[in-house]
């Protein structure tokens, strides 16, 4: 059902909305009874639902990158850095919606110096919340244009939840705040610290056990997860394709011919 720029998706005991004006994001996911999701209740576009990330995740240290030689100055959107990509504040057009699968995408704006443009698809079946993202490069003139990207998700889940995950490898924050410097750990204490920390190589896929509500499998084949835990109200569990500041130290290129593609999924495993 699509109303007013909303589309809810529904199968089973699963239901999402989907808020295309404000950047594709899911606004709303129910397993049973149990919203999983942090409600909107202000015009702060960071810190509510699950929002898609593109070109860029997390931090870009100064909002600064050099591609083929050239700096970019991206818009600072959280000084000193630029932070979360350009089309969480976007609004997405609907391709297609059905009952239980929706496709939106958005062009990128005068803000990123590249052409191109972002699919977002959605679905749900009977257990699960599916999400992919693709960050498409347009055709130019006949000339074979490329451009850095990063992917990913933004979830904030709603406490009471304990998160249940297990990393060989975190990243150490520097000075910036960003994370910088690869620190292998076999075991990391994810509940019982302030968490605002990228991991890699999940020995398992991470779980969330809501308190009277599902356990939640989180699945992804990005390659970094970020968990920031310091809110009292929520907990973030972000998939993404590469590190903060990833533009700079590990970018993924994208040609007309070689699109970037991740995916989300959460699956309730049981309820309580």
């Amino acid at each position: 059902m699509t109303t007013d720029n909303m589309i809810t998706l529904s199968s089973g005991n699963v239901e999402v909305v989907i808020d295309a004006e404000h950047g594709s994001r899911l606004s709303s996911a129910r397993f049973g009874d149990t919203e999983l999701l942090v409600q909107r209740n202000s015009d702060d576009s960071f810190s509510w639902g699950c929002y898609p990330m593109a070109p860029w995740a997390g931090r870009t240290r100064n909002g600064v990158f050099e591609h083929q030689g050239s700096s970019v100055q991206l818009p600072i959107n959280s000084a000193p850095h630029a932070i979360h990509g350009l089309v969480h504040d976007a609004s997405w057009q609907v391709v297609s919606a059905s009952h239980s699968s929706a496709t939106l995408r958005v062009e990128f704006d005068h803000r990123w110096p590249f052409a191109g443009w972002v699919e977002h698809h959605i679905s749900v079946d009977s257990a699960s919340v599916n999400l992919q993202l693709t960050v498409h490069a347009h055709n130019h003139n006949d000339e074979t244009l490329s451009m850095p990207a990063q992917v990913g998700w933004h979830p904030w889940f709603v406490r009471p939840v304990h998160l249940e995950a297990e990393f060989k490898t975190m990243y150490v924050r520097d000075s910036d705040g960003i994370a910088d410097t690869k620190h292998e750990h076999q075991r990391h204490d994810l509940m019982h610290r302030q968490l605002d920390d990228c991991f890699t190589d999940a020995v398992t896929a991470p779980v969330l056990i809501f308190e009277n509500g599902p356990t939640v499998r989180l699945e992804s084949d990005c390659s970094h997860w970020v968990v920031y835990n310091e809110p009292s109200h929520a907990i973030c569990v972000e998939p993404q394709s590469g590190p903060p500041n990833g533009l700079n130290s590990e970018p993924l290129v994208v040609s007309p011919s070689h699109p970037l593609t991740r995916y989300f999924r959460l699956t309730a495993l049981g309820y309580r």
